[in-house]
Order: structure tokens, then C-alpha cells, then sequence
């Protein structure tokens, strides 16, 4: 716990505090800013840069329908030429001489801006064909007896796109795109006959070449038909692509993550045949610039954070070193007693609570050694004090020998004179100290009516109403006798029939009340006030000629603070009520008991 407590304090230094907090409130908002807010603007650029891909795939896409919608139309206009139609109808009806030309001017005159080579080759139902290319006869019977083929000639209007990189028809055996169509006569819907028009995988390979990365024309059985990487052409797309996924999709584009990175897929579909065009794109590829300015803004933050540092170090240092050495002065001012100085320097701010430190010592020193006289002077008073004491205490011996002298003789008034009058003797040498319970100062007011009764004769009575719980109450030694006192000289004795003393307490609004009472001749309403006045007059005033009651108002000032006090209250010929109030304070025992 306690290497816990030391750890938590060194953390509670000043240095430590600039420190984290200026990486608090500037490096780590900086930090979080930078992070929220290149990751939308990540978005944002993938977002742009996956439209701009898709506006690349679908030019692509465009030329590469116009590729086959050119096929289509060359083979439309083979087959719709009249020679062509007769000589499938009728095989006869043409010599050699004629097909040759008619296959010349025909099928290899044919033009197109999108291939350069054709293979073109036209089939009747006889088994006879009419090529552009020279055609392997062991591979002919295969084609024609193929499956695919004879489905087609048994429906008229028949069409089929196909890829052929193995089943090769013609003796070069380049991989080809081929479009099997059947020739329909219009009159009968019967198939007179089928041509197939081919073009090189060649041909279409440059559309490709275009789009970044890795490309691929795929056919409906996910094989690709073509791609700048030859490898791959005649094999299915990689597994990881799922093309399978993709059919039921027109176009689009996703995020695809595999074992050698994460990748960016576009795909589009070629209207006329539903082959499909698809880009792989490497994601680091795309946003290489991204990730090198994110590098790069990243170094820059670090480079602050390390300059910050630096900077906030140097700065706390430069504030924290002044501190260190004043608290190292103030922690050896009581081993040098006082006499310590420090130079004053560094930020205005230490420099002035330097010099401020400096003036306290000073003040510090020159209030030690007026401790130290006014201790000396103390000690020599109370050393005067304890010897004026002796004189007391000789009279208190004296009368207490008197009293019981007197009691011997059975002069019993003699005697309780002198026994109440050495109880006000004991009672005003305050051996106990100024605070005393309630119950003491009662006993002291019991002695001194006691001798005044000696004076009065039955003229005079005391009540008490005060609840046993309220005698050990704190109160001031000798506050009730001058009270008591002037209610007898300038109350009661000028009254006839008995004077009555109340003493009264209780509490009130968590204060005590003390009250007393007398029936006595009242005060003038100008001496009143003449009284109150010397009451709410500063204790710094010089005092009246008449001191009691303000010698006890301000001396319950002076040890409860202003709340405390008495207050007067009279109307002539009613008596007189004086109130004390006080806090609720039970006597200590040293004090109630002595020390």
C-alpha cells in the first residue's frame, strides 16, 4: 500500500501533471481526430475510386458487346445472302469453281474495326461445309456429331456462344469465340443448314489489357474465355472469386479478403451472350497513395508528439526545479531555525512566490522570537502570579481558622459569615481556570447570598429552575455575582418586602439561555438605554465608571465569539431580567474538576 501511495504521489507532481495533460487535451484529440477522420475519407475515396472502376469495367464491357454484336451482324449477313441460301438449300446446284468464289466474296471479304481474323464455316443438313480455314477432318465428324449441334439443327432459330481452347475444329488450334447459329428458311422455319463464326481469343484480349489488375471474360460455366494472363485462360476463375455467387448478379462490386490479402471485385454483364467481365484489384494497389500519405501523417504526428514532448518536459522542468529546491529549503527551515533563503529567479510567477517564501521565513523568524519573549514574559507572570497567590491562600487559612473558632464559641453567624465568605474567597482565586461548570458557579452565587442574607435578613430569597442536565453546562468564572450584585444595590434594597432572585436555563434554538430575574425597583428607561448603549459599544472603548455587567458582556464575548453575550431588560418598578446566551458546551472535566 505504501509503494502504491508513493507511486500515486510522484504521479502527483506538477511536471507529471503538465505532461498528461497536455497529452490529454492536444496530443490525443489529435490522435482521434486524425483517426475519425481518415476513415470516412477512406470510405469516401473507395467509394469514388470503386464508381471510377466500374465506369473503366463498363466501357470495357461496352466495347466488348460491340465485339460480339459484330460477330452477330457478320453472320446475319452470311446468312441472309441469297447465293449462300440457295447452296445450302440445293448443294448441287453449284460447282466447285462457284463455291470457291462464292466463299472468296462471301465469307473472306467480310470487315470489322473490332476483329482481324475469322474462321467462318457454313454446314447443310448433307454433311457438306464451306470453310475460310482449313478444317481437320477427324475433328469435323466430332463437331457435327456433338450433342450441342444436333439439338440446334432440330429447332429452328437456334443461337449458342461457345469457347473453344480444346475441342479444336480448325488446324491452327488457336483458342476461338464461336457463334453457332442456325440458318432458318423464312418461308418454312426448317434449319437448311448452320455457320459457325469464330474470332481469335486474341482479338478480344486488348479490351482487357486496359483494366488494372488481374481481368477476366468469363463464360456462363465460369471458364475463362479470355484475360491478359494466358495461364488462366481455359480454367475456371479461382475458387476464392465464387463466381457462382456472381451469376445472379448483373454488376457490382465487393470487398474480398484472402489468405494473400484483401481484395477489390468489379463485375459486369455482357448483354448479348450474359458472359461476365471481372476485375481483381489489389486493395494496397488502390490505395497505395492513400496508405503512403496516411504513413506519412502518422510520422508527422509522431514527430510532434516527440517534439511536444520534448517542449512540455523542458517546460515543466523549468518550472518544477524552482519548486523542488523550495520545497527542499522549507523541509531543512526548522534544522537551520529559520535561516533560509533562495534566490529569486525563474517565471515571474515563482520568482514572486520565491520572494514571497523568503518574506515568510523572515516573518516566520521575527515571530519565533517574539514567541520566545512573550513565553518568557508569560512564565515570569505566572511565577509573579503564583506568589500573589500565596497571600490569598494565607487569608482563606486565616478566616477558615476564625470560622471555626467562632463555631467553638457558638457564634454560629459569625461562623457562616466567614464560610460564605471563604467560599467567594476560594471561588475568585480561579485555581481552576476561567471555565467552570454551572454547578460551581452556582455554589459561588449560594456562598455570596449566604453573606448578603447576613446584610438583608429575610429581606432577600433565591430560586433556582435549572435542570440537573444543564448544571454541568459551560459558563465563565464570576459572570453571575456582578449581575446579582447590582440587582441587590440598585433593586432590591430600595424595595419593601422581600427581594426575590430567580435563576433560570433552558435550551433554545441549540443555545443556552440563562436568565435572572429580579422583583426589584426596575431601571429608568434613559438609564436603559444608557445600558444597552454600553453593551453594542466596541470592548476597545475606554470603559464607564460602572464596569460590571459590561466587563461579563464582553468578557462571554471575547470566549464565545459575537453570538455570545447579555442583554437587559427592565420596566420601573417590575424588577429586572438580565439574559445570558451562550453555546451548548458541556464543561471539560480537567475544567470542571481541576487539573
Amino acid at each position: 500500500m505504501s509503494r502504491l501511495r508513493d507511486r500515486l504521489g510522484k504521479f502527483n507532481s506538477i511536471r507529471n501533471k503538465i505532461f498528461f495533460s497536455i497529452l490529454a487535451f492536444l496530443i490525443i484529440p489529435v490522435m482521434l481526430t486524425f483517426y475519425f477522420m481518415d476513415k470516412p475519407l477512406e470510405s469516401v475515396i473507395e467509394r469514388k475510386i470503386g464508381r471510377a472502376a466500374q465506369d473503366a469495367l463498363f466501357l470495357v464491357n461496352l466495347n466488348i458487346g460491340l465485339f460480339f454484336e459484330d460477330m452477330l451482324k457478320s453472320s446475319v449477313e452470311i446468312t441472309i445472302n441469297p447465293e449462300m441460301t440457295e447452296l445450302l438449300k440445293n448443294p448441287d446446284s453449284m460447282s466447285g469453281y462457284e463455291k470457291l468464289r462464292l466463299n472468296d466474296e462471301v465469307l473472306n471479304r467480310l470487315f470489322s474495326s473490332y476483329f482481324t481474323n475469322t474462321y467462318v464455316t457454313v454446314f447443310d443438313r448433307q454433311g457438306n461445309w464451306l470453310s475460310t480455314s482449313y478444317i481437320v477432318h477427324t475433328l469435323l465428324a466430332q463437331y457435327v456429331n456433338a450433342g450441342w449441334y444436333g439439338e440446334m439443327m432440330e429447332r429452328p432459330y437456334q443461337l449458342r456462344w461457345m469457347f473453344n481452347d480444346k475441342e479444336m475444329l480448325y488446324a491452327d488450334r488457336k483458342p476461338i469465340i464461336t457463334l453457332a447459329r442456325t440458318v432458318t428458311d423464312l418461308q418454312t422455319t426448317r434449319n437448311i443448314g448452320m455457320i459457325a463464326f469464330s474470332v481469335a481469343e486474341e482479338d478480344i484480349r486488348p479490351y482487357l489489357n486496359g483494366l488494372e489488375g488481374q481481368a477476366y471474360l468469363v463464360n456462363n460455366e465460369g471458364i475463362v474465355v479470355s484475360s491478359p494472363s494466358k495461364d488462366r485462360i481455359g480454367k475456371p476463375l479461382p475458387a476464392e472469386i465464387h463466381y457462382e455467387e456472381l451469376k445472379g448478379q448483373a454488376q457490382g462490386q465487393r470487398i474480398m479478403e484472402t489468405d494473400e490479402g484483401k481484395w477489390i471485385l468489379n463485375y459486369d454483364t455482357v448483354q448479348l451472350n450474359g458472359w461476365k467481365i471481372v476485375q481483381v484489384v489489389s486493395y494496397d494497389t488502390v490505395f497505395k497513395e492513400i496508405f503512403d500519405i496516411r504513413q506519412a501523417n502518422i510520422e508527422i504526428i509522431g514527430f510532434i508528439f516527440i517534439l511536444f514532448t520534448i517542449i512540455t518536459l523542458s517546460i515543466s522542468y523549468s518550472i518544477t526545479r524552482p519548486l523542488k529546491l523550495l520545497k527542499k529549503r522549507m523541509a531543512e527551515l526548522e534544522e537551520k531555525q529559520f535561516y533560509s533563503a533562495i534566490a529569486v529567479g525563474g517565471p515571474e510567477e515563482i520568482s514572486s512566490l520565491i520572494s514571497t517564501y523568503n518574506n515568510m521565513v523572515k516573518e516566520i523568524r521575527g515571530l519565533l522570537l517574539r514567541v520566545k519573549d512573550e513565553y518568557e514574559q508569560k512564565e515570569e507572570m505566572r511565577f509573579q502570579a503564583l506568589q500573589a497567590q500565596i497571600n490569598p491562600h494565607f487569608i482563606l487559612n486565616t478566616l477558615n481558622n476564625i470560622k471555626w473558632m467562632a463555631y467553638l464559641r457558638d457564634n454560629r453567624d459569625v461562623g457562616d459569615m466567614l464560610s460564605n465568605l471563604g467560599g467567594i474567597l476560594e471561588g475568585s482565586i480561579g485555581r481552576k481556570g476561567n471555565l467552570i461548570p454551572l454547578r460551581e458557579e452556582i455554589a459561588y452565587i449560594d456562598n455570596y447570598i449566604g453573606l448578603m442574607k447576613m446584610k438583608f435578613h429575610d429581606k432577600l430569597a433565591m430560586e433556582l429552575d435549572i435542570p440537573e442536565e444543564l448544571m454541568d453546562q459551560e459558563v465563565v468564572r464570576i459572570m453571575l455575582q456582578p449581575i446579582i450584585e447590582n440587582s441587590l444595590v440598585h433593586g432590591i434594597e430600595g424595595i419593601a418586602g422581600t427581594g426575590v432572585i430567580r435563576i433560570q436555563a433552558r435550551i433554545e434554538h441549540e443555545l443556552f439561555v440563562l436568565t435572572v430575574a429580579d422583583n426589584g425597583a426596575g431601571i429608568p428607561k434613559d438609564r436603559l438605554a444608557e445600558l444597552q448603549g454600553r453593551l453594542s459599544a466596541d470592548a476597545g472603548e475606554p470603559p464607564p465608571e460602572r464596569i460590571g455587567v459590561k466587563n461579563v458582556h464582553d468578557r462571554l464575548q471575547l470566549q464565545y465569539g459575537e453570538g455570545a453575550g447579555l442583554s437587559i431588560s427592565s420596566s420601573l418598578g417590575e424588577g429586572t431580567i438580565v439574559t445570558y446566551v451562550l453555546p451548548v458546551r458541556k464543561a471539560e472535566r480537567s475544567r470542571a474538576h481541576g487539573s
